[in-house]
């Protein structure tokens, strides 16, 4: 890595597997720049995301509630590991903060990643039941189901990630302070992590996504079908016209939200994909004394280490981005939230709240594509 940035001012301690101390600043001003405009974004972009759902009542729903926590690991993951990042950037050893940051930022940077995961599986399969399995969705879809399910995730991230954060530990190879790992507590624990968080959960999410993309084309085709048989008298042909207009306006709208869904989920996998690969080098490609087996090791963990860093913190900047342009109802409250807060009495205008369910049952029990359950025209008040 020292000759691809043409430093000739290696220190001794870059010929035993630490490398440099610092890189070029050809590529240190510019991480720094990134991570700086990441910081900003994902710490505001979430905040808002939190504010929005808290202050908006329209927003109070199982899958809101869900990328609230979303979004509060996102924040966790900032504020615990941008700043000792951006530092370490400037300064890769010796390291200065001390045993117990060394552990907690470990801590905090486990439960994030292990609580995002599991908030995207869990609200993947409140989807899939939703779509594919509405009367069992009804019991998972209440809030105060949706809120112990998301206790449950965050007490076990925290209980997954502190064996690994106990792993870390101060250390001083060949005289340098480091944070490293230090002990096994669990073989293989990065190993295991990586199944259970990463690969396990791509693949169920996966399978998950493509059910719910079937369903919806079941959906789309005895659409089209009923269509092609419309009915002879007016009336009836009248009264079938409305319901398709609904069912229409019901479809639109899940398949909004499940568009969003999904774009949260490719997004999330495609910035963690180079962090774990980055843990897999620094796992095999360092001999006992955590230095670099050889030079080509270092490269590629310093390329890595760079190019896994700013998509790991793209992914918690991300998602307040997906939200605003994908969701005409996350940008509705938005814009709500801003005048509540701006104490701006602006009348509001009549608009409809219509409350649909995707795949719901007559009372015969006999499945529709779509069920418009009623439209009520009403004229807001602020809250």
């Amino acid at each position: 890595m020292a000759s691809l940035n043409g430093i000739d001012n290696v220190t001794e301690n870059s010929t035993m597997g630490f490398g440099p101390q610092r890189d070029s600043l050809y590529i240190v001003v510019p991480i720094t720049i990134i991570y700086s405009l990441i910081f900003v974004t994902g710490l505001f972009g979430n905040i808002i995301t939190c504010t929005v759902i808290i202050r908006n009542k329209s927003m109070h729903t199982a899958t809101n509630y869900y990328l609230f926590s979303l979004a509060i690991s996102d924040l966790l993951l900032l504020v615990s590991g941008m700043p000792q990042e951006m530092y370490s950037i400037w300064s890769k050893w010796p390291y200065i903060f001390g045993p117990v940051f060394c552990i907690l930022r470990g801590l905090a940077a486990e439960t994030s990643t292990n609580a995002s995961v599991l908030t995207i599986t869990l609200f993947t399969v409140e989807r899939y039941l939703a779509i594919c399995h509405p009367f069992a969705s009804q019991k998972m879809s209440k809030l105060s189901r949706a809120i112990k399910h998301i206790l449950i995730l965050w007490v076990a991230s925290f209980g997954l990630a502190l064996p690994q954060a106990l792993e870390f530990g101060i250390t001083e190879p060949n005289n340098v302070t480091m944070c490293l790992p230090t002990k096994h507590i669990i073989k293989h624990s990065f190993e295991i992590s990586l199944f259970c968080f990463f690969f396990a959960p791509m693949v169920l999410i996966s399978v998950l996504y493509f059910l719910i993309a079937l369903r919806l084309n079941r959906s789309y085709v005895n659409e089209d079908l009923n269509e092609e048989n419309p009915p002879k008298k007016n009336s009836i042909k009248s009264s079938i016209n409305t319901k398709k207009i609904h069912r229409k306006n019901s479809t639109q709208s899940t398949k909004r939200v499940i568009k969003m869904l999904v774009a949260v989920v490719i997004a999330f996998f495609v910035c963690w994909a180079p962090f774990h690969a980055q843990r897999l080098v620094a796992n095999y490609g360092t001999s006992e004394g955590n230095k670099a087996k050889t030079q080509f090791f270092l490269s590629v963990y310093n390329f890595l280490t760079y190019f896994s860093g700013v998509f790991y913190y793209i992914s918690t900047c991300i998602n307040p981005i997906f939200y605003h342009v994908m969701s005409n109802k996350f940008r509705d409250a938005f814009k709500n939230t801003i005048r509540q807060c701006c104490c701006l009495n602006v009348e509001k205008p009549v608009t409809q709240h219509c409350s649909y369910t995707t795949v719901p049952m007559s009372r015969h029990g006999h499945r529709f594509e779509g069920s418009y359950k009623g439209c009520l025209k009403i004229k807001e008040t602020e809250e």
